[in-house]
């Protein structure tokens, strides 16, 4: 049993971007991502006999949706409905109530909750009450909005109070997450709110939280970017405190049916790297050595697209790792011939000499060669890397160094 389940940025209407050359298989499974995703979040929500699914982020925007989009959702709502799970969509503005209204033609079962307008209702027995993060007062000065009680005076303060937000760390042009700047904190400025009001925080990228918030990654990654694999949160709210407990595995909370909070995967497309050793040899060595590794993957035949990036470890040498980026194409061509992905649930995607191989092999090697030659000038560079590292929490400087060393060997 679960009270209700949090889907955060389904993002029905921005396609996850097809990887190039991909064939109709791969490509077809990466465009019903973001909506199987959608409908993995919703069977949760039936299985564990939620009484709401709550959605929240960007979910569907009227304007950019498809018909067939909007009809595929208000379907999933009713369907929803009629096995006694309501749907509970949180947005920004009034006005996106009523284009969402009017677009998914105001199904059975479907409640909308607005910076300015919290959602209070009975849960088993149990007063709740869902209002917004993303109102002008929270963002500038932390404050709650008011209760729903504050305007109603025959009701009493509900006994769980949910405050539900997001950041926007989202780039629209490439479907990436960014750092955004001046992100707002999920917590008031003000301190810690009464006891029974608990946050529920969805981002596409890691940060740190305050105690007691909830963060819930989003239902479908879009790039190999981003830190989570998708999945959405299952509340059972009669357990939980104000201060909630730090999230769970999913084998964790499988094994505690007990658990306040936990995650279920939804994602339908991943993204790997898969590290490989290549010292020497053409295009026929790499591809082999790729296609070996491919074939080793311990990958679930009903599990998830694993979408791989083939990082390869060139053991410090830097005329091979110009020589793999060379030959790339001839390798992809030829992994590409050997992979059936009808029967094989991953897809390579991109060869590249590892981006952050350690450059420790450089200052070894420079010992062997008098000073001012160009061992000694990698040396050099591999030292300043490590440097910046040092004081750096960020493989930036580790790809900047491999990067200016090949600019400087291949001319």
């Amino acid at each position: 049993m679960a009270d209700l389940v949090f889907a955060f940025d389904a993002a029905l209407d921005r396609p996850i971007p097809v990887p190039p050359g991909a064939p109709d298989a791969v490509a077809e499974a990466v465009a019903r991502a973001p909506f199987e995703a959608l409908r993995a979040a919703a069977t949760v929500a039936r299985q564990t006999k939620a009484a709401a699914l709550v959605l929240f982020g960007n979910t569907l925007d009227p304007v950019r949706a498809s018909p067939a989009q909007a009809a595929a959702v208000r379907e999933l709502i009713i369907a929803l409905a009629a096995d006694g799970c309501s749907t509970i969509w949180v947005a920004d503005e009034p006005a996106d109530v009523a284009n969402l209204a009017r677009a998914l033609s105001e199904p059975a079962g479907l409640s909308f909750v607005t910076p300015v307008s919290p959602l209070r209702f009975d849960l088993r027995g149990l007063s709740l009450e869902l209002c917004s993060a993303r109102g002008p007062a929270f963002a500038t000065a932390g404050h709650l909005p008011p209760s729903f009680a504050s305007a109603h005076t025959s009701l009493l303060p509900a006994q769980r109070r949910i405050m539900i937000g997001w950041d926007d760390a989202w780039s629209a042009l490439h479907g990436e997450p960014v750092a955004p700047v001046g992100l707002q904190s999920p917590v008031p400025g003000s301190g810690w709110p009464a006891h029974g009001t608990f946050f529920v925080w969805g981002s596409r990228r890691l940060q740190p939280l305050a105690a007691g918030v909830h963060q819930v990654p989003a239902l479908q990654p879009r790039g190999p970017r981003e830190p989570a694999a998708g999945a959405c949160a299952v509340a059972t709210l009669t357990n939980l405190a104000g201060a909630a407990p730090p999230l769970t595995s999913i084998a964790q909370a499988a094994g505690d049916p007990r658990a306040d909070w936990r995650e279920v995967p939804t994602h339908h497309v991943a993204w790997k790297t898969l590290s490989i050793t290549s010292l020497a040899g053409g295009d026929e060595e790499l591809a082999t050595t790729i296609w070996t590794a491919l074939e080793g993957m311990s990958v679930d035949s009903q599990g998830p697209l694993q979408i791989v990036r083939c990082a390869v470890d060139c053991g410090g040498s830097i005329s091979r790792r110009v020589h793999v980026s060379e030959i790339t194409a001839e390798t992809m061509a030829k992994v590409r011939e050997l992979c059936d992905p009808r029967m094989l649930r991953a897809w390579c995607q991109e060869i590249e000499a590892d981006r952050i191989e350690s450059p420790s092999t450089l200052v070894r090697n420079a010992s062997a060669v008098k000073a001012g030659g160009a061992a000694s000038f990698a040396s050099g560079v591999a030292e300043l890397v490590l440097a910046m590292e040092q004081s750096e929490q960020s493989s930036l400087a580790r790809e900047s160094g491999w990067l200016a060393l090949e600019l400087l060997e291949s001319t």
